[in-house]
């Protein structure tokens, strides 16, 4: 069965410095959780935290509503994959997977059945009779994550599990990962730096920097409205604007410098009544720019432009000088050569505007997202 995890106000400090400060989160039971963000923001150490290796200054754990902070890492029922891989070189695959079993005295037979279960559940049942080094670095990673799973943990946290993997294995393994996750219905934190991979695997993400979570949602919902400038700008390709509101027969609408685009799903009320004018930051996505030989838009020059299959993206300079990213379909058009000069349009139900210093999003919302 299932567990759920709740991290409430804990606090991770060494000595002076305090790495987690006061973060609280909710795991639902069985779902694939990632802790994202860059290096040194905090989500290994909460990753060992949870597991025990690192001790909590602040604030509780529980799973499963049982507080486990001062529960020794031995008595926590949870397996961990960690970076680098750390199965024993002296033991065959078989003998990878059983070591959790021996350790908690699971009768042979029973330890044999257990294995050839897992290792069929993560298909390398052929490789049991295999040494590590005679495995590859995406087979050695099942054999970690079989070895993990074996021992029927309540948690299953992996550490970054696929950086030590060329790319196209990394693909590989972390659809494998989900694959197997979904198929044994673990309650699962993982935790990366990598945004593609965070999007790929996870049913909900949480953002975080410095210690502090910026937004939890779900993938679609993290990309498409960030809840201010950081995860706009470290998920995914983000054009940065300076801008202010104003007013189209009545209703909002973002003054670009001349060119004004009307919007229906801003929240004034954030700002006050004194919203019309106030400066605004607007993030665009590459994708969510619509090109033009003329009307309406930012005037632009194609400085350069790459053909990347299905999609086209082109480099850009605006009038003011400002280099901005764009994406559009490749079809049956020509593309734009270098020096062309076109209007650009923004899509504005698809684009996010903040307060003036990026710190939350004004864009009224009421989806799965959820900020800090």
């Amino acid at each position: 069965m299932s567990v759920s995890i709740e991290i409430s106000d804990v606090i991770k400090k060494y000595q002076d410095n305090t790495v987690i400060k006061g973060l609280s989160l909710s795991i639902k039971p069985g779902e694939f959780f990632t802790l994202l963000g860059p290096s040194g923001c905090g989500k290994t150490t909460l990753l060992r935290m949870i597991i025990g290796f690192n001790s909590i200054e602040g604030g509780t754990i529980a799973v499963d509503g049982n507080v486990i902070n001062d529960i020794p890492v031995n008595k926590r029922n949870m397996g961990m994959v960690f970076q680098n891989y750390a199965i024993f070189p002296h033991l065959s695959v078989a003998d990878n997977v059983a070591f959790g079993l021996k350790q908690r005295n699971i009768p042979k037979d029973e330890q044999k059945k257990l294995v050839e279960e897992i290792l069929d559940v993560v298909k390398i049942g052929h490789l049991k009779d295999r040494m590590p080094t005679q495995l590859s670095g995406g087979q050695q990673q099942r054999v970690a994550l079989a070895r993990a799973i074996v021992i029927h943990p309540q948690v299953l946290l992996m550490d970054e599990p696929l950086s030590n993997l060329d790319a196209k294995l990394r693909v590989e393994m972390r659809n494998a990962i989900k694959s197997i996750q979904q198929k044994v219905g673990i309650t699962t934190v993982y935790v990366t730096h990598d945004q593609e991979e965070a999007l790929a695997v996870s049913d909900r993400i949480a953002v975080m920097n410095d210690g502090v979570i910026q937004q939890v949602g779900t993938p679609k919902h993290i990309y498409q409205r960030p809840y201010n400038r950081f995860v706009s700008h470290f998920i995914g390709l983000s054009n940065f604007f300076d801008a202010k509101l104003t007013k189209v027969n009545g209703m909002p609408a973002v003054d670009f410098g001349g060119y004004v685009e009307a919007m229906t799903n801003i929240d004034t009320t954030i700002l006050g009544d004194e919203w019309e004018n106030a400066p605004v930051m607007v993030a665009v996505r590459p994708e969510e720019f619509a090109v033009a030989k003329d009307g309406e838009g930012l005037e632009a020059t194609v400085l350069s432009s790459v053909f990347l299959g299905i999609s086209t993206h082109y480099f850009m300079r605006l009038a003011d000088g400002k280099d901005v990213e764009v994406i559009t379909p490749s079809d049956a058009n020509a593309i734009l050569p270098d020096g062309a000069k076109v209007k650009l349009r923004v899509l504005p139900q698809r684009i996010n505007v903040f307060t003036a210093d990026g710190s939350r999003t004004l864009i009224a919302d009421d989806e799965d997202g959820e900020p800090a």
